[in-house]
């Protein structure tokens, strides 16, 4: 018998990825015209036929499947609360009944072999993203899903402002230094994609009020232990009166390190975290931050899957969501 063709075979045909030969098949918006009608075509050239789907169009309860970090990011962990990111998803499903299963993101996609679990309705991949046979696997069964804090051109997604956040702290240090603001920027290797954005409204800002800021005012961190045994050193000789730090853990871990050589924040240089994570809590002065709320991610994407699953609207979602402020005691 003939084998039938798929959308690896027409991915492979055009060198893109089975995610994007999926989503035109299924008539993202998120994919462009041009892109949208040359996969078409192809798959009409190769006599591609898609597969139908049997869905319910009600259901008396909905079935989403949340996806976090493997443990081996536990830094990620420190960051936020499970128990609120689950309480804002069922608020955004309003009255609607939802049974939320929760799964780590290890790239298993027996997750959904499963028949005691039912038919799943829709997923949330929160701090992560889906792998790429994940991704085709869900746009071939037409399970629509959404990223929480991970931002891909071609996926439905909501984020916190990283870069609208950084820009309201390096007015705050603005306020306090004038021309005389000379800031660095420590980021994290491990989290690339987000660093980068957090580390773009340091830059763009800086711009803006025509202080000096480069690549050279940039580190990037592997791990926590270069704080203490490189960057901090490097950050005083070259006399950087703030520090915007991507995350509260990078914060709170250089305010331990100058502790340690007996130096005082904000004394020595201004300090500010991201998140307004607990970790916070465990020093004895706040951090200046911007505050992550988990429970209004998760009421954005509950109620966008709601509005997928039980209206079937087709309407995309990127959105960047306004994080607040947080005064403290280190700017």
């Amino acid at each position: 018998m003939k084998k039938n063709v798929t959308v690896y075979d027409i991915a492979q045909e055009l060198g893109i990825s089975s995610g994007t030969v999926s989503r035109a098949l299924n008539n993202s918006t998120l994919i462009s015209d041009e892109k949208r009608e040359e996969i078409l075509a192809t798959a009409e050239r190769m006599h591609y036929r898609k597969r139908s789907i049997k869905r319910q169009q009600t259901r008396a309860i909905v079935t989403v499947r949340l996806f976090l970090p493997a443990a081996k990011y536990d830094y990620i962990h420190l960051f936020y609360d499970v128990a609120e990111l689950i309480e804002g998803i069922q608020e955004g499903f309003g009255d609607t009944r939802v049974h939320i299963i929760t799964s780590i993101n290890d790239g298993n996609l027996a997750v959904f072999e499963s028949k005691k679990l039912g038919d799943i309705d829709g997923c949330i991949f929160a701090f992560t993203v889906p792998s790429a046979a994940l991704e085709t696997l869900l746009e071939e069964r037409e399970i629509p899903f959404i990223l929480l804090n991970r931002e891909k051109p071609e996926n439905n997604y909501v984020m916190i402002d990283s870069i609208g956040g950084m820009k309201r702290l390096v007015d705050v240090a603005w306020e306090k230094y004038g021309a005389q603001l000379k800031p660095c920027y420590v980021g994290f290797s491990p989290l690339a994609g987000v660093s980068k954005r957090r580390e773009e409204g340091v830059s763009i800002r800086c711009n803006d009020l025509h202080i000096p800021f480069s690549d050279k005012d940039v580190y990037n961190l592997d791990s926590i232990s270069e704080l203490r045994s490189s960057i901090l050193a490097d950050i005083l000789e070259k006399k950087y009166n703030t520090v915007f730090c991507f995350n509260d853990m990078i914060a709170v871990s250089l305010y331990q390190s100058a502790l340690h050589l007996c130096l005082q924040i904000p004394k020595a240089f201004s300090l500010t975290g991201f998140d307004n994570s607990p970790i916070l809590d465990l020093l004895d002065q706040r951090v200046n931050t911007i505050e992550f709320s988990l429970e209004q991610l998760g009421n954005r994407s509950g109620a966008w899957l709601l509005s997928r699953i039980i209206n079937r609207d087709d309407i995309p979602i990127q959105e960047n969501l306004e994080g607040a402020y947080i005064l403290g005691e280190t700017i």
